[in-house]
């Protein structure tokens, strides 16, 4: 299982920039099931970028990039490093907590 941190945007520099990042928005508090539905959706905003850079053929091409866990949409040709449109990390859940009434259970899964 994998969460959303924290959201980053910045100034949007155009329509495009501010539609994607709205849409980016509503990931915000999202937990992710599984590593299929991880991939899913990092495609799934790729395939929206896509969708706007045709949308938007005046404009510069964005690119979205995932490493270490750390997602990020930037312009291809972007002339300083830290330019981007906006960025999240995309980070396993470590454990869990359940209050049982009988017995408190302090932790599953992960280190305990």
């Amino acid at each position: 299982m994998y969460f959303i941190q924290r959201i980053n945007t910045w100034s949007p520099a155009n329509r495009k920039c501010k539609e994607l990042q709205e849409y980016v928005d509503q990931f915000k508090n999202c937990l992710i099931p599984d590593d299929l539905s991880r991939d899913a959706l990092i495609e799934d905003i790729r395939h929206h970028v896509d969708t706007l850079n045709q949308a938007y053929p005046r404009t510069k091409k964005l690119a979205v990039d995932f490493n270490d866990n750390f997602l990020s949409c930037f312009p291809e040709d972007r002339q300083v490093a830290d330019q981007y449109v906006f960025t999240f990390h995309i980070l396993p859940v470590r454990r869990t907590y359940r209050y049982f009434e009988d017995v408190n259970l302090p932790l599953e899964g992960g280190d305990q």
